[in-house]
């Protein structure tokens, strides 16, 4: 029987590569683990929403179900679960809290600045050294310590908005400025274009740094097609499949195609044998003056992080909403009538406002989801294998303590308090499809984190956060 390792790519003309889903042939008689008796790949997926669950002026949202268990009711904001089919997937974790407070996992007073920083890493985060760095690693870059996935690419950090400049959802371990301790830690920055993140799949492409801007050189290849410069080892290859094999790679070549024009398509259809075209970016074009097409955008991203699962390019992804973390001025058509997602969105407009915007970025994951659990691999899919996480920037404040939220407390936007986060896929025994309310147990939202860890057979800690949410590995 003709046999293919899970590492096998198609390597074409100008470094193009086209990875490969999991196929029959890669698996044992079973179809639960490689014919290199490795065990089918485990990842790790976060998701962040950079809002809160309220606006200033309001203590109730439509996000969190009013009851517990399995079968909880969806609420508006948490609608496309329902609308994606994927809510018996999906674990609603409610009451989750982040005190601003020199306790592990705190932050100093300063939402903002603090708050996110100590949630994404599970450090205390404002008491000590520079403001401005993160105290430690970020859950995505203790996961590749751990997993130490030899894949491609270690990891792939991506963002809806294509803005820059804020404060980032990764961080890395970095050596300090003079003065500084030895060991410290930076922001990562975020893959903002999907044309270069396709580009960096496909063709080994590495975003420019220090080294001479390949600018150019990358548009003419983004006008050209990776299964064309493949196309004789994609014959050779078919020709060697079985039938399921051959219908299963068909199907993904053709979502590669599909992907590949409608990145394309904003500057029409190009020939390969155009010479240097000079039409800029393929990214999808602004809707309007400033306000970016995030649906396009959105969704190009959802086939890119599939694509890069199903063919175990990586197994590590972070996809940030805005850099900002709160997303200060990320603009969408449906809430650029009231104004930036920060300021005007979340500080001075009505919930339903915030509530709309909350639900599209739930709405971008439940796609993310579906599309996982639509994608075979060995006996199940990709779902299964995988432990995908939604986490918020803040919760929402219900009294005006200082102990419980931050800046003062008189803000309910300004809180890690009552927050909710999800967590999707059966890895490691995991059971999706619940509602856990911590409310009043004040268990931190790293606490999310190292529950994916746990899924994911690693050491459940992330630094000063340790332990599991037991009931999510219980279907009693």
């Amino acid at each position: 029987r003709f046999r293919l390792s899970r590492r096998a790519v198609l390597r074409g003309a100008f470094g193009t590569l086209v990875g490969l889903p999991l196929l029959e042939c890669m698996l044992d008689e079973r179809g639960t683990a490689l014919a290199s008796g490795g065990a089918l790949p485990c990842r790790y997926f976060l998701a962040h929403c950079p809002t809160s669950l309220v606006t200033s002026g309001s203590h109730s949202e439509g996000f969190t179900p009013t009851q517990t268990g399995f079968g909880y009711d969806i609420r508006p904001v948490a609608q496309p679960l329902a609308d994606h089919q994927v809510s018996g997937d999906v674990s609603i974790v409610s009451g989750l809290f982040a005190a601003p407070l020199d306790v592990p996992g705190g932050y100093n007073v300063d939402y903002h600045g603090q708050a996110p920083y100590a949630v994404m890493t599970g450090t205390r985060s404002g008491f000590s050294g520079v403001t401005w760095r993160p105290q430690g690693l970020s859950a995505d870059q203790v996961a590749l310590q751990r997993l130490a996935p030899a894949t491609q690419f270690p990891f792939l950090y991506y963002q809806l908005d294509p803005q820059t400049g804020g404060t980032a959802v990764c961080y890395e371990q970095t050596t300090g400025f003079e003065g500084e301790p030895e060991i410290v830690y930076k922001q990562i920055d975020a893959q903002t274009s999907p044309s270069l993140a396709y580009l960096q799949l496909f063709t080994g492409f590495v975003p420019p740094g220090d080294e001479v801007d390949p600018q150019v050189e990358l548009e003419r290849r983004l006008r050209l097609s990776s299964l064309s410069f493949a196309g004789e080892r994609i014959a050779a290859l078919q020709a060697r499949l079985g039938a399921a094999d051959r219908a299963t790679l068909d199907e993904h070549l053709t979502r590669v195609r599909e992907l590949e024009m409608r990145i394309q398509s904003g500057s029409g259809a190009v020939s390969p044998a155009c010479q240097d075209p000079m039409l800029g970016s393929d990214d999808p074009p602004d809707v309007s003056t400033d306000v970016p097409d995030q649906e396009a955008r959105a969704q190009l991203f959802v086939d890119l992080i599939q694509m890069a699962f199903a063919c175990d390019m990586t197994r590590i992804i972070t996809l940030g909403g805005a850099s900002a973390m709160t997303g200060t001025g990320m603009r969408h058509p449906a809430w650029n009538h009231v104004g930036g997602l920060h300021g005007e969105v979340q500080h001075t407009s009505d919930q339903p406002e915030l509530d709309a915007a909350n639900r599209w970025f739930i709405d971008v994951y439940a796609r993310i989801v579906a599309a996982l659990k639509a994608t075979p691999e060995g006996d199940g899919n990709v779902l299964d294998n995988t432990a995908a996480l939604f986490v918020m920037e803040g919760g929402k404040g219900l009294t005006a303590d200082p102990q419980r939220s931050g800046d003062g407390g008189g803000d309910p936007n300004h809180s890690v308090d009552n927050a909710v986060a999800m967590l999707a896929g059966r890895v490691g025994g995991l059971v999706p499809g619940q509602h856990v309310s911590l409310t009043g147990q004040d268990l931190h939202p790293s606490t999310m984190m190292t529950t994916a860890f746990q899924a994911l057979g690693i050491e459940p800690t992330l630094g000063e956060i340790s332990g599991v949410i037991d009931q999510l590995f219980s279907a009693s």
